[in-house]
This record gives structure tokens, sequence and C-alpha cells, in this order.
């Protein structure tokens, strides 16, 4: 199923880094009264902040993520991941969750260093095996829309801090003896916790803590772990 996901939006992915080609991955430095070029040393005496128009995340096959994040500009966002987790429920359970999502919205940016993009879209979720239970356990994929609020505030060149809120509404895809009954709806909470590094601050390494809560008309489940990726920005 995991598959399946990746190629119904491996063509959404693929043409949005076409795109993020043809935007041509300027380089700015942001401050708080001026912008330059990023290899034009600033005057101004504040620290610098090196700002790109995309970041992509391809060095895990279990977790890809490709995000137009361009300040004052559309926001396009094509995420893919598969991990372990923990849910609740008597005693201590593992899941393995799978999601694959397609976002669009728009980058606000403020003070220089705050990073707001509001956004709507759609995705697809499942939890494919619960440890202590057998496959009839397995609950089947939910198709969801999905609106919220992705929000970065950048400390300085080399740590951000952010939060990212979400809300979930939709319904199961297929039938199953323990299913999710319908609607499903949901909201997913992360924190997105980033160090940048390189000379002009291309790459980043970002671990983002996450609870992810589903409830259906017949059971509700939360879902914590720690979304984790090595990113490339141009």
């Amino acid at each position: 199923m995991t598959k399946k996901y990746i190629k119904l939006l491996a063509p959404a992915m693929l043409s949005m880094t076409l795109m993020a080609h043809a935007d041509g991955g300027e380089v700015e430095i942001a401050k708080l009264d001026c912008k330059r070029p990023a290899k034009t040393m600033p005057v101004c005496g504040e620290p610098s902040y090196y700002e790109y128009h995309n970041r992509i995340a391809v060095f895990s096959p279990l977790h890809q993520t490709y995000e137009r994040i361009k300040t004052n500009a559309f926001y396009s966002g094509v995420e893919i991941w598969a991990m372990s987790t923990w849910t609740n429920g008597p005693g201590t359970h593992y899941a393995f969750l799978g999601e694959a999502e397609l976002r669009f919205g728009w980058n606000y940016f403020y003070n220089g260093r705050d990073h707001v993009t509001p956004f709507v879209g759609a995705g697809v979720i499942r939890d494919f095996k619960r440890e202590e239970f057998n496959d009839d356990h397995r609950k089947p994929g939910v198709a969801y829309g999905v609106f919220g609020l992705l929000y970065d505030h950048e400390f300085n060149s080399i740590f951000n801090l952010g939060v990212n809120l979400k809300g979930l509404v939709g319904g199961q895809i297929s039938k199953s003896r323990y299913d999710w009954g319908s609607p499903v709806g949901g909201i997913d909470i992360a924190l997105p916790i980033t160090f940048r590094f390189g000379h002009h601050r291309h790459w980043d390494i970002r671990i983002e803590p996450f609870d992810i809560y589903l409830r259906g008309t017949h059971v509700s489940r939360n879902y914590f772990g720690f979304r984790s990726t090595v990113g490339y920005r141009f």
C-alpha cells in the first residue's frame, strides 16, 4: 500500500521539483532592515539569515519531502513517510504508520524571522501493523482533506523552532472487520526543530516530534513519533 501511495504522489513531486528549478532558487540574506545577495557580505551589522526558495529531503527512502518555501509567495508541498510509532491502548503498543500528503498555501514572512504558512490539501494515512495483534486488526487507510498552519521562527542562522497544526476530515477507503467507522476526523500537531549548517546554510537536520489523533465512529487512536529528515535548500 505504501508503494501505491508513493506512485500516486510521485508525479506531483516531480512537477513541483521542475517548477522549483524554473523558479531559479535565488538566495537572499534576510535581515531586519536589509536584504542582499547571499555572496555579498551584509553591512547592517546584524546576523545573516539565509533564505531559499525550495527545500527538498529525499535522503531517506521512507521519508521524502519537497516544499516551495519562497517568502511572501505561493506555497506547495508534498510529503510521503512511513515509520514505527507508539499508539495508545491497554499497555504499550506499536504501529507502522504511513502517510502521503499534498499541500497548497501561501508563505508569509514577518520581522525577518517568522515564517507563517496557512494551507489546505489532501492526503492518505494508514496504520499498517500493530504488534500484539494479528493482521485482522490492521486499520484500513483513511483519505482526508487537510487544513492548517505551519510556523517557523529563526532564532539565528543555525537554529529554527516551529509548530505545525493540522485538522483532518475524511473517511476510510476500504472495509475491515476492525474499521474506523466513517466519517474520520483528527488533528496533527508537530514541533519541528531545525539545525542548519554549511557555508550558506544550504543543509539542515530536522527533528519533528508529533502527535496524530484520529477519531472514527467506531474507534479513536493517538500516534506518537519523531519524524526526521536531512534537507537541502536551493
